[in-house]
Protein backbone atom coordinates (compact mmCIF):
# COMPACT_ATOMS: atom_id res chain seq x y z
CA UNK A 1 0.00 0.00 0.00
CA UNK A 2 1.46 3.60 -1.26
CA UNK A 3 2.11 6.06 2.02
CA UNK A 4 -0.09 8.45 2.42
CA UNK A 5 1.31 11.74 1.60
CA UNK A 6 -1.66 13.83 2.03
CA UNK A 7 -0.13 16.94 3.14
CA UNK A 8 1.84 17.39 -0.39
CA UNK A 9 -1.54 18.39 -2.13
CA UNK A 10 -1.85 21.52 -1.85
CA UNK A 11 1.03 24.58 -1.63
CA UNK A 12 2.02 25.46 1.71
CA UNK A 13 3.57 28.74 0.85
CA UNK A 14 4.75 29.57 4.50
CA UNK A 15 4.82 27.62 7.56
CA UNK A 16 4.94 28.69 11.40
CA UNK A 17 7.42 26.42 13.09
CA UNK A 18 6.68 25.32 16.29
CA UNK A 19 9.13 25.01 19.01
CA UNK A 20 11.45 27.70 18.10
CA UNK A 21 11.26 29.29 21.55
CA UNK A 22 11.61 28.39 25.03
CA UNK A 23 9.51 29.15 27.89
CA UNK A 24 12.94 30.40 29.64
CA UNK A 25 16.39 28.83 29.96
CA UNK A 26 16.81 25.75 32.05
CA UNK A 27 19.56 24.08 33.68
CA UNK A 28 19.36 20.10 33.34
CA UNK A 29 21.24 17.99 35.61
CA UNK A 30 22.05 15.13 33.10
CA UNK A 31 23.88 11.46 34.52
CA UNK A 32 24.55 9.52 31.30
CA UNK A 33 25.28 6.18 31.06
CA UNK A 34 29.35 6.51 30.42
CA UNK A 35 31.68 8.72 28.39
CA UNK A 36 31.03 8.12 25.02
CA UNK A 37 30.42 10.52 22.88
CA UNK A 38 26.95 9.63 21.86
CA UNK A 39 26.40 9.51 25.28
CA UNK A 40 27.83 12.24 26.63
CA UNK A 41 29.66 14.96 24.78
CA UNK A 42 26.83 14.38 21.61
CA UNK A 43 24.21 14.28 23.99
CA UNK A 44 25.12 17.70 25.75
CA UNK A 45 26.30 19.41 22.30
CA UNK A 46 22.87 19.10 21.14
CA UNK A 47 21.09 20.00 24.57
CA UNK A 48 23.34 23.13 24.50
CA UNK A 49 22.39 23.97 21.40
CA UNK A 50 19.17 24.49 21.71
CA UNK A 51 19.51 26.81 24.58
CA UNK A 52 19.86 24.86 27.91
CA UNK A 53 23.12 24.85 30.61
CA UNK A 54 23.75 21.29 31.24
CA UNK A 55 25.38 20.06 34.15
CA UNK A 56 27.24 16.43 34.74
CA UNK A 57 29.58 14.94 37.26
CA UNK A 58 32.84 15.30 36.90
CA UNK A 59 34.12 13.22 34.12
CA UNK A 60 36.63 11.39 35.98
CA UNK A 61 33.77 10.02 38.16
CA UNK A 62 31.81 8.74 34.45
CA UNK A 63 32.52 5.10 33.43
CA UNK A 64 34.52 5.11 30.86
CA UNK A 65 36.90 2.52 28.44
CA UNK A 66 39.39 0.86 31.46
CA UNK A 67 37.58 2.24 34.90
CA UNK A 68 34.35 1.19 36.39
CA UNK A 69 31.89 4.13 37.13
CA UNK A 70 31.70 5.41 41.13
CA UNK A 71 28.05 5.64 41.88
CA UNK A 72 28.54 6.89 45.33
CA UNK A 73 30.34 8.90 44.14
CA UNK A 74 28.28 10.08 41.29
CA UNK A 75 25.15 10.34 44.07
CA UNK A 76 26.66 12.70 46.16
CA UNK A 77 27.47 15.01 43.56
CA UNK A 78 23.42 14.46 42.86
CA UNK A 79 22.27 15.38 46.16
CA UNK A 80 24.80 18.97 46.10
CA UNK A 81 23.92 19.58 42.42
CA UNK A 82 20.05 19.23 42.48
CA UNK A 83 18.77 22.26 43.48
CA UNK A 84 21.18 24.16 41.21
CA UNK A 85 18.27 21.86 37.94
CA UNK A 86 15.06 22.91 36.65
CA UNK A 87 15.11 19.13 35.28
CA UNK A 88 16.98 15.69 36.55
CA UNK A 89 17.88 13.47 33.46
CA UNK A 90 19.35 10.11 35.39
CA UNK A 91 20.63 7.07 34.17
CA UNK A 92 19.78 4.50 36.31
CA UNK A 93 22.30 2.29 35.20
CA UNK A 94 24.63 4.65 36.35
CA UNK A 95 23.34 5.35 39.87
CA UNK A 96 22.65 1.78 40.27
CA UNK A 97 25.46 -0.29 38.87
CA UNK A 98 28.31 2.11 38.34
CA UNK A 99 27.60 2.59 33.76
CA UNK A 100 26.17 0.58 31.23
CA UNK A 101 29.12 -1.69 30.95
CA UNK A 102 29.23 -2.01 34.78
CA UNK A 103 25.75 -3.39 34.41
CA UNK A 104 27.06 -6.67 32.79
CA UNK A 105 30.25 -7.06 34.72
CA UNK A 106 29.65 -5.89 38.44
CA UNK A 107 29.96 -8.49 41.66
CA UNK A 108 27.81 -5.84 43.75
CA UNK A 109 24.88 -7.76 45.82
CA UNK A 110 21.27 -7.20 45.35
CA UNK A 111 20.78 -5.21 48.66
CA UNK A 112 23.75 -2.81 47.82
CA UNK A 113 21.75 -2.63 44.24
CA UNK A 114 18.19 -1.75 45.54
CA UNK A 115 19.32 0.08 48.45
CA UNK A 116 20.84 2.61 45.49
CA UNK A 117 17.50 2.41 43.72
CA UNK A 118 15.57 3.34 46.53
CA UNK A 119 17.54 6.67 46.58
CA UNK A 120 15.90 8.02 43.58
CA UNK A 121 12.49 7.80 45.39
CA UNK A 122 14.79 9.38 48.32
CA UNK A 123 15.89 12.19 45.84
CA UNK A 124 12.74 12.72 43.96
CA UNK A 125 11.26 13.65 47.98
CA UNK A 126 13.83 16.10 48.76
CA UNK A 127 13.40 18.11 45.05
CA UNK A 128 9.83 17.20 44.32
CA UNK A 129 9.38 20.22 41.98
CA UNK A 130 12.27 19.03 40.02
CA UNK A 131 11.01 16.12 37.47
CA UNK A 132 13.51 13.72 36.63
CA UNK A 133 13.92 11.83 33.58
CA UNK A 134 14.88 8.32 34.32
CA UNK A 135 16.51 5.80 31.25
CA UNK A 136 17.84 2.26 32.29
CA UNK A 137 18.11 -1.40 30.45
CA UNK A 138 17.37 -4.95 30.01
CA UNK A 139 20.57 -6.00 29.85
CA UNK A 140 21.92 -7.12 26.48
CA UNK A 141 22.46 -10.57 25.25
CA UNK A 142 24.47 -10.24 22.15
CA UNK A 143 25.48 -12.87 19.86
CA UNK A 144 29.56 -12.35 20.73
CA UNK A 145 31.64 -10.03 21.90
CA UNK A 146 35.12 -8.09 22.99
CA UNK A 147 36.92 -5.54 24.15
CA UNK A 148 36.22 -5.78 28.08
CA UNK A 149 32.06 -5.04 27.64
CA UNK A 150 31.24 -8.12 28.83
CA UNK A 151 32.64 -10.32 31.61
CA UNK A 152 36.04 -12.03 30.49
CA UNK A 153 34.81 -15.73 29.45
CA UNK A 154 32.51 -13.98 26.99
CA UNK A 155 35.06 -13.38 24.50
CA UNK A 156 35.36 -17.58 24.14
CA UNK A 157 31.89 -18.63 24.97
CA UNK A 158 29.40 -15.70 24.23
CA UNK A 159 28.04 -17.29 20.89
CA UNK A 160 27.27 -20.23 22.68
CA UNK A 161 25.62 -18.82 25.70
CA UNK A 162 23.67 -16.45 23.11
CA UNK A 163 22.34 -20.12 21.02
CA UNK A 164 21.42 -21.24 25.06
CA UNK A 165 19.45 -18.57 25.61
CA UNK A 166 17.85 -17.81 22.31
CA UNK A 167 17.09 -21.57 23.16
CA UNK A 168 15.77 -21.04 26.43
CA UNK A 169 13.35 -18.03 24.75
CA UNK A 170 11.93 -20.58 22.39
CA UNK A 171 10.74 -23.15 25.29
CA UNK A 172 9.39 -20.67 27.23
CA UNK A 173 6.82 -19.48 24.50
CA UNK A 174 6.67 -23.40 24.14
CA UNK A 175 7.81 -24.11 20.37
CA UNK A 176 10.96 -26.05 21.38
CA UNK A 177 11.00 -28.94 19.09
CA UNK A 178 12.48 -32.44 20.11
CA UNK A 179 15.66 -31.81 18.39
CA UNK A 180 16.09 -28.24 19.52
CA UNK A 181 15.57 -29.65 23.28
CA UNK A 182 18.86 -32.06 23.13
CA UNK A 183 20.95 -29.40 21.20
CA UNK A 184 19.94 -26.93 24.58
CA UNK A 185 21.55 -30.25 26.39
CA UNK A 186 24.07 -30.55 24.42
CA UNK A 187 25.33 -26.80 24.05
CA UNK A 188 24.84 -26.30 27.78
CA UNK A 189 27.34 -29.24 28.85
CA UNK A 190 30.08 -27.28 26.62
CA UNK A 191 30.54 -23.89 29.04
CA UNK A 192 31.92 -24.47 32.25
CA UNK A 193 28.54 -24.39 35.13
CA UNK A 194 30.35 -21.38 36.99
CA UNK A 195 30.28 -19.24 33.89
CA UNK A 196 26.44 -19.82 33.17
CA UNK A 197 25.96 -18.89 36.75
CA UNK A 198 27.37 -16.05 36.94
CA UNK A 199 25.93 -14.89 33.49
CA UNK A 200 22.30 -15.67 34.88
CA UNK A 201 22.72 -14.24 38.04
CA UNK A 202 23.53 -11.11 37.34
CA UNK A 203 20.53 -10.82 34.52
CA UNK A 204 18.50 -11.83 37.25
CA UNK A 205 19.88 -9.09 39.33
CA UNK A 206 19.08 -6.77 36.70
CA UNK A 207 15.27 -7.87 36.28
CA UNK A 208 15.03 -7.63 39.75
CA UNK A 209 16.29 -3.76 39.71
CA UNK A 210 14.28 -3.24 36.91
CA UNK A 211 11.06 -4.50 38.68
CA UNK A 212 12.12 -1.87 41.32
CA UNK A 213 12.07 0.96 38.90
CA UNK A 214 8.66 0.10 37.32
CA UNK A 215 7.56 -0.17 41.02
CA UNK A 216 9.15 3.94 41.54
CA UNK A 217 7.95 4.68 38.47
CA UNK A 218 3.83 3.58 39.71
CA UNK A 219 4.35 5.88 42.46
CA UNK A 220 4.77 8.58 40.58
CA UNK A 221 8.75 9.53 41.16
CA UNK A 222 9.71 9.58 37.53
CA UNK A 223 8.16 12.22 35.17
CA UNK A 224 8.97 9.64 32.60
CA UNK A 225 11.20 6.54 32.98
CA UNK A 226 11.98 4.74 29.55
CA UNK A 227 13.46 0.96 29.43
CA UNK A 228 15.81 0.22 26.56
CA UNK A 229 16.46 -3.00 25.29
CA UNK A 230 20.36 -3.23 24.60
CA UNK A 231 21.44 -5.12 21.56
CA UNK A 232 19.06 -7.66 21.25
CA UNK A 233 17.43 -10.08 18.62
CA UNK A 234 14.22 -12.07 18.47
CA UNK A 235 15.09 -15.31 20.37
CA UNK A 236 17.24 -14.24 23.09
CA UNK A 237 17.29 -13.84 26.68
CA UNK A 238 16.63 -9.69 26.62
CA UNK A 239 13.98 -10.48 24.76
CA UNK A 240 12.38 -13.29 27.11
CA UNK A 241 13.74 -10.98 30.35
CA UNK A 242 11.31 -7.86 28.24
CA UNK A 243 8.60 -10.22 28.14
CA UNK A 244 8.01 -10.44 31.47
CA UNK A 245 8.72 -6.87 32.56
CA UNK A 246 6.24 -5.83 29.75
CA UNK A 247 3.17 -8.24 32.06
CA UNK A 248 5.24 -6.56 35.10
CA UNK A 249 4.46 -2.90 33.67
CA UNK A 250 1.08 -3.57 32.87
CA UNK A 251 -1.28 -0.79 33.19
CA UNK A 252 1.14 1.77 33.80
CA UNK A 253 0.17 4.90 31.49
CA UNK A 254 2.22 6.08 28.11
CA UNK A 255 2.65 9.50 28.92
CA UNK A 256 4.91 7.95 32.16
CA UNK A 257 6.52 4.54 30.97
CA UNK A 258 7.94 3.04 27.38
CA UNK A 259 10.31 0.47 26.96
CA UNK A 260 11.31 -0.34 23.62
CA UNK A 261 14.83 -1.48 21.54
CA UNK A 262 18.14 0.71 21.86
CA UNK A 263 19.99 2.72 25.17
CA UNK A 264 22.41 4.63 23.73
CA UNK A 265 19.55 7.64 21.99
CA UNK A 266 17.64 7.23 25.76
CA UNK A 267 19.64 9.98 27.17
CA UNK A 268 18.66 12.57 24.25
CA UNK A 269 15.63 11.35 23.72
CA UNK A 270 14.45 11.90 27.52
CA UNK A 271 16.04 15.70 27.20
CA UNK A 272 13.87 16.15 24.37
CA UNK A 273 10.78 14.91 25.90
CA UNK A 274 11.90 17.40 28.80
CA UNK A 275 12.05 20.32 26.64
CA UNK A 276 8.74 19.42 25.03
CA UNK A 277 7.04 19.44 28.80
CA UNK A 278 9.04 22.18 29.63
CA UNK A 279 7.27 24.06 26.38
CA UNK A 280 3.38 22.86 26.27
CA UNK A 281 4.35 20.78 23.07
CA UNK A 282 2.56 17.95 21.09
CA UNK A 283 4.69 17.70 18.20
CA UNK A 284 3.18 15.71 15.44
CA UNK A 285 5.30 13.44 12.87
CA UNK A 286 4.36 11.95 10.02
CA UNK A 287 6.57 8.94 8.41
CA UNK A 288 7.80 7.82 5.46
CA UNK A 289 9.58 5.27 3.60
CA UNK A 290 11.37 4.84 0.25
CA UNK A 291 10.32 1.82 -1.69
CA UNK A 292 11.21 -1.87 -0.01
CA UNK A 293 10.66 -3.02 3.19
CA UNK A 294 9.48 0.46 4.58
CA UNK A 295 7.83 -0.40 8.32
CA UNK A 296 8.08 -3.65 8.58
CA UNK A 297 12.19 -3.93 8.03
CA UNK A 298 13.38 -5.81 11.68
CA UNK A 299 16.73 -4.30 12.03
CA UNK A 300 20.09 -6.02 13.24
CA UNK A 301 20.18 -6.22 17.23
CA UNK A 302 16.49 -5.30 17.30
CA UNK A 303 13.53 -7.99 17.70
CA UNK A 304 10.77 -5.80 16.46
CA UNK A 305 9.33 -3.53 13.77
CA UNK A 306 10.84 -0.21 12.64
CA UNK A 307 7.59 0.44 12.47
CA UNK A 308 6.79 -0.24 16.13
CA UNK A 309 9.67 1.48 17.62
CA UNK A 310 9.32 4.49 15.91
CA UNK A 311 5.65 4.49 17.28
CA UNK A 312 6.87 3.81 20.92
CA UNK A 313 10.00 6.54 20.26
CA UNK A 314 7.16 8.90 19.61
CA UNK A 315 4.84 8.20 22.21
CA UNK A 316 8.21 8.71 24.67
CA UNK A 317 9.03 12.12 23.71
CA UNK A 318 5.12 12.82 24.10
CA UNK A 319 4.19 13.25 20.12
CA UNK A 320 1.76 11.70 18.39
CA UNK A 321 1.38 10.18 14.40
CA UNK A 322 0.03 12.35 11.93
CA UNK A 323 -2.65 11.59 10.37
CA UNK A 324 -3.87 14.25 8.55
CA UNK A 325 -2.70 17.60 7.94
CA UNK A 326 0.43 18.95 8.06
CA UNK A 327 2.91 17.57 10.35
CA UNK A 328 5.48 19.20 12.95
CA UNK A 329 8.02 17.52 11.48
CA UNK A 330 8.40 14.99 8.61
CA UNK A 331 10.55 11.64 9.57
CA UNK A 332 11.85 10.21 6.67
CA UNK A 333 12.97 6.65 7.08
CA UNK A 334 15.58 5.10 4.50
CA UNK A 335 15.15 1.74 4.67
CA UNK A 336 16.45 -1.11 2.23
CA UNK A 337 14.61 -2.53 -0.45
CA UNK A 338 14.16 -6.04 1.53
CA UNK A 339 13.27 -6.18 5.29
CA UNK A 340 16.68 -7.08 6.30
CA UNK A 341 19.32 -4.02 7.31
CA UNK A 342 23.27 -4.28 5.81
CA UNK A 343 26.24 -2.80 7.49
CA UNK A 344 27.58 0.38 6.16
CA UNK A 345 31.03 -1.20 6.04
CA UNK A 346 30.17 -3.69 3.22
CA UNK A 347 31.20 -3.49 -0.07
CA UNK A 348 28.10 -2.85 -1.99
CA UNK A 349 27.56 0.10 -0.15
CA UNK A 350 28.84 2.86 -2.77
CA UNK A 351 26.48 5.61 -4.80
CA UNK A 352 25.12 4.26 -7.15
CA UNK A 353 21.45 6.49 -7.90
CA UNK A 354 18.67 4.48 -7.98
CA UNK A 355 14.69 5.36 -9.35
CA UNK A 356 13.52 4.46 -5.19
CA UNK A 357 16.10 6.78 -4.05
CA UNK A 358 15.21 9.69 -6.26
CA UNK A 359 11.63 8.82 -6.24
CA UNK A 360 12.67 9.43 -1.69
CA UNK A 361 15.16 12.13 -2.32
CA UNK A 362 11.58 14.04 -4.34
CA UNK A 363 9.40 13.57 -1.37
CA UNK A 364 12.24 14.76 1.41
CA UNK A 365 13.09 17.91 -1.31
CA UNK A 366 9.37 18.55 -2.18
CA UNK A 367 8.68 19.06 1.95
CA UNK A 368 11.97 21.24 2.15
CA UNK A 369 10.33 23.18 -0.14
CA UNK A 370 7.14 23.78 1.08
CA UNK A 371 8.95 24.52 4.38
CA UNK A 372 7.89 20.96 6.47
CA UNK A 373 10.72 20.35 8.59
CA UNK A 374 12.55 17.21 7.79
CA UNK A 375 14.49 14.76 9.96
CA UNK A 376 16.20 12.14 8.73
CA UNK A 377 16.96 8.67 10.33
CA UNK A 378 19.32 6.84 8.16
CA UNK A 379 18.61 3.23 8.64
CA UNK A 380 19.77 1.09 5.51
CA UNK A 381 22.37 0.21 6.52
CA UNK A 382 23.48 -0.45 10.62
CA UNK A 383 26.29 0.99 11.79
CA UNK A 384 26.80 3.85 9.28
CA UNK A 385 24.93 5.99 6.12
CA UNK A 386 23.56 4.81 2.88
CA UNK A 387 26.07 6.13 0.78
CA UNK A 388 23.82 5.90 -2.30
CA UNK A 389 21.27 8.39 -0.22
CA UNK A 390 23.52 10.84 1.51
CA UNK A 391 25.12 11.27 -1.71
CA UNK A 392 22.06 12.32 -3.32
CA UNK A 393 21.58 14.43 -0.58
CA UNK A 394 25.03 16.13 -1.56
CA UNK A 395 24.33 16.28 -5.15
CA UNK A 396 20.64 17.99 -4.50
CA UNK A 397 22.24 20.33 -2.12
CA UNK A 398 19.84 19.53 0.80
CA UNK A 399 22.47 18.49 3.71
CA UNK A 400 21.98 21.45 5.55
CA UNK A 401 18.37 22.19 4.45
CA UNK A 402 17.10 19.05 6.56
CA UNK A 403 16.80 19.98 10.56
CA UNK A 404 18.25 16.51 11.52
CA UNK A 405 20.18 13.56 9.64
CA UNK A 406 21.03 10.70 11.87
CA UNK A 407 22.52 7.07 10.30
CA UNK A 408 24.37 5.33 13.12
CA UNK A 409 24.98 2.30 15.40
CA UNK A 410 21.33 0.43 15.55
CA UNK A 411 18.55 1.17 13.84
CA UNK A 412 16.73 2.89 17.07
CA UNK A 413 19.75 4.48 18.33
CA UNK A 414 19.17 6.47 14.89
CA UNK A 415 15.83 6.76 15.72
CA UNK A 416 15.73 8.23 18.82
CA UNK A 417 18.39 10.78 18.07
CA UNK A 418 16.46 11.88 14.72
CA UNK A 419 12.87 12.47 16.82
CA UNK A 420 14.80 14.23 19.67
CA UNK A 421 17.25 16.31 17.32
CA UNK A 422 14.27 17.12 15.09
CA UNK A 423 12.65 18.41 17.88
CA UNK A 424 15.74 20.73 19.63
CA UNK A 425 16.80 21.71 16.51
CA UNK A 426 14.03 24.10 16.08
CA UNK A 427 15.58 26.21 19.33
CA UNK A 428 18.73 26.27 17.81
CA UNK A 429 20.29 29.26 16.00
CA UNK A 430 21.24 28.84 12.92
CA UNK A 431 25.43 28.14 13.41
CA UNK A 432 24.84 25.70 16.42
CA UNK A 433 21.75 24.12 13.86
CA UNK A 434 24.76 23.34 11.04
CA UNK A 435 27.47 22.12 13.94
CA UNK A 436 24.79 19.25 14.84
CA UNK A 437 24.29 18.11 11.53
CA UNK A 438 28.07 18.46 10.70
CA UNK A 439 29.08 16.44 13.60
CA UNK A 440 26.41 13.61 12.22
CA UNK A 441 27.57 13.90 8.90
CA UNK A 442 31.33 13.42 9.87
CA UNK A 443 30.45 10.54 11.81
CA UNK A 444 27.88 8.78 10.89
CA UNK A 445 28.82 9.24 6.68
CA UNK A 446 32.59 10.30 6.66
CA UNK A 447 33.74 7.79 8.58
CA UNK A 448 31.83 4.94 9.60
CA UNK A 449 30.74 4.32 6.08
CA UNK A 450 33.88 5.39 4.09
CA UNK A 451 36.64 6.24 5.84
CA UNK A 452 36.01 3.05 8.28
CA UNK A 453 36.69 0.22 6.02
CA UNK A 454 40.22 1.85 4.83
CA UNK A 455 41.21 1.73 8.60
CA UNK A 456 40.51 -1.10 9.06
CA UNK A 457 42.60 -2.33 5.92
CA UNK A 458 45.34 -0.29 7.29
CA UNK A 459 44.94 -2.04 11.15
CA UNK A 460 45.07 -5.55 9.42
CA UNK A 461 48.41 -4.86 7.35
CA UNK A 462 50.07 -3.63 10.59
CA UNK A 463 48.94 -6.15 13.33
CA UNK A 464 46.89 -9.19 13.15
CA UNK A 465 44.81 -8.92 16.69
CA UNK A 466 41.43 -8.30 16.30
CA UNK A 467 41.94 -4.48 17.30
CA UNK A 468 38.65 -3.45 16.09
CA UNK A 469 37.49 -4.43 19.71
CA UNK A 470 40.06 -5.01 21.68
CA UNK A 471 44.33 -4.34 21.72
CA UNK A 472 46.05 -1.61 21.80
CA UNK A 473 45.41 1.53 18.82
CA UNK A 474 48.07 2.27 16.26
CA UNK A 475 49.18 5.55 16.88
CA UNK A 476 49.10 6.10 12.78
CA UNK A 477 45.61 5.17 12.58
CA UNK A 478 43.91 8.08 14.27
CA UNK A 479 45.95 10.98 12.73
CA UNK A 480 45.67 8.94 9.58
CA UNK A 481 41.83 9.03 10.46
CA UNK A 482 41.55 12.77 11.68
CA UNK A 483 42.83 13.62 8.57
CA UNK A 484 40.76 11.68 6.01
CA UNK A 485 37.74 13.39 8.34
CA UNK A 486 39.10 16.80 7.33
CA UNK A 487 39.51 16.51 4.17
CA UNK A 488 35.49 15.36 4.16
CA UNK A 489 34.35 18.01 5.68
CA UNK A 490 36.25 20.32 3.37
CA UNK A 491 35.04 18.94 0.03
CA UNK A 492 31.76 17.43 0.58
CA UNK A 493 30.62 20.24 3.43
CA UNK A 494 32.62 23.21 2.96
CA UNK A 495 33.60 23.94 5.89
CA UNK A 496 37.13 25.20 6.97
CA UNK A 497 39.01 21.55 7.85
CA UNK A 498 40.49 23.22 11.15
CA UNK A 499 37.17 23.81 12.78
CA UNK A 500 36.82 19.64 12.87
CA UNK A 501 38.60 16.75 14.70
CA UNK A 502 38.22 13.43 15.20
CA UNK A 503 39.42 10.93 17.36
CA UNK A 504 39.16 7.26 18.75
CA UNK A 505 37.57 7.70 22.09
CA UNK A 506 37.68 4.65 23.68
CA UNK A 507 40.67 3.28 21.32
CA UNK A 508 38.01 1.02 18.97
CA UNK A 509 37.59 1.49 15.59
CA UNK A 510 34.38 1.15 14.74
CA UNK A 511 33.70 4.31 17.20
CA UNK A 512 34.99 8.07 16.50
CA UNK A 513 34.54 10.95 18.25
CA UNK A 514 33.86 14.15 16.03
CA UNK A 515 34.58 17.51 17.50
CA UNK A 516 33.39 20.92 15.77
CA UNK A 517 34.28 24.29 16.95
CA UNK A 518 33.19 27.70 16.22
CA UNK A 519 36.70 28.71 15.26
CA UNK A 520 39.09 27.43 12.73
CA UNK A 521 41.55 26.14 15.56
CA UNK A 522 41.81 22.67 15.28
CA UNK A 523 45.62 21.18 13.82
CA UNK A 524 45.27 20.64 10.13
CA UNK A 525 46.59 17.16 10.30
CA UNK A 526 47.59 17.19 6.45
CA UNK A 527 50.13 19.72 7.70
CA UNK A 528 51.20 17.58 10.44
CA UNK A 529 51.55 14.72 8.25
CA UNK A 530 53.98 16.23 5.95
CA UNK A 531 55.92 17.90 8.51
CA UNK A 532 56.61 14.79 9.82
CA UNK A 533 57.11 13.45 6.72
CA UNK A 534 59.61 16.38 6.02
CA UNK A 535 61.57 15.86 9.51
CA UNK A 536 61.54 11.54 8.30
CA UNK A 537 62.99 12.41 5.26
CA UNK A 538 65.30 15.00 6.23
CA UNK A 539 66.16 12.02 9.02
CA UNK A 540 66.45 9.55 7.00
CA UNK A 541 68.67 11.74 4.59
CA UNK A 542 70.95 12.75 7.23
CA UNK A 543 71.58 8.97 8.25
CA UNK A 544 72.38 8.27 4.92
CA UNK A 545 75.18 10.92 4.51
CA UNK A 546 76.59 9.86 8.00
CA UNK A 547 76.58 6.07 6.57
CA UNK A 548 78.09 7.22 2.96
CA UNK A 549 81.16 9.49 4.34
CA UNK A 550 81.56 6.90 7.10
CA UNK A 551 82.40 4.00 4.38
CA UNK A 552 83.89 6.55 2.01
CA UNK A 553 86.25 7.13 5.56
CA UNK A 554 86.70 3.63 5.91
CA UNK A 555 87.12 2.86 2.29
CA UNK A 556 90.19 5.03 2.72
CA UNK A 557 91.65 4.65 5.57
CA UNK A 558 91.94 0.81 3.93
CA UNK A 559 93.15 1.74 0.92
CA UNK A 560 96.32 3.56 2.44
CA UNK A 561 96.69 1.24 5.28
CA UNK A 562 97.17 -1.30 2.00
CA UNK A 563 99.69 0.57 -0.69
CA UNK A 564 102.36 -1.44 -2.15
CA UNK A 565 105.70 -0.74 -2.04
CA UNK A 566 107.41 1.25 -4.71
CA UNK A 567 109.30 -1.78 -7.29
CA UNK A 568 113.19 -1.78 -7.91
CA UNK A 569 113.74 0.21 -10.84
CA UNK A 570 117.41 0.20 -11.34
CA UNK A 571 117.67 3.87 -9.54
CA UNK A 572 115.61 5.62 -12.29
CA UNK A 573 112.67 7.31 -11.26
CA UNK A 574 109.49 6.63 -12.73
CA UNK A 575 107.71 9.20 -11.14
CA UNK A 576 105.25 11.33 -14.17
CA UNK A 577 106.71 14.42 -14.15
CA UNK A 578 104.05 17.19 -13.28
CA UNK A 579 103.90 20.62 -15.25
CA UNK A 580 103.26 23.67 -13.34
CA UNK A 581 101.12 26.43 -14.98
Amino acid sequence: MKKRFSWLAGALAAAVLWGTSQVEAATILFVPQDNRPVSLSYTVDTAEGAGYTVITPPNYLISGKNYHGEADKIWQWVDENAGRADVMVLSTDTLVYGGLVDSRKHNLSLNTLLNRTKQIGTLHDKFPNVPIYAFGTVMRSPRASGGGVEPSYYDEYGPTIFQIAALQDKMDAGNLTQEEQSSLVQLTATVPVEYLQDWFNRRQKNMTVNRALIDETRKGVFKYFALGHDDTSTLSQSALESRYLKLYSKGLNIDRYGSFPGADQLGLLLIARAHVDRNNLKPSFEVIYPLGGAGETVPHYEDQTVAKTIAEHVEAVGGTLATKGKPDILLAVNTPLGKVTGESEAFENFPMISASTNAFLDKIQTAIEQNVPVSIADISYSNGADNTFVYGLYKRDLLYKVDAYNGWNTASNTVGYAIAQGILGKAMPTQAHRDMLTQQYLDNWAYQANIRKDIYRMQDSIRTDNVRYTGTLNEKLESYMGERVQDFAEKYLQIDPRTVSARFPWGRLFETDITVYDQPIAPLQKELRLQREAVAKAKAEAEARAKAEAEAKAKAAAAGNAAPAAPATGGMSTQIPVTQE
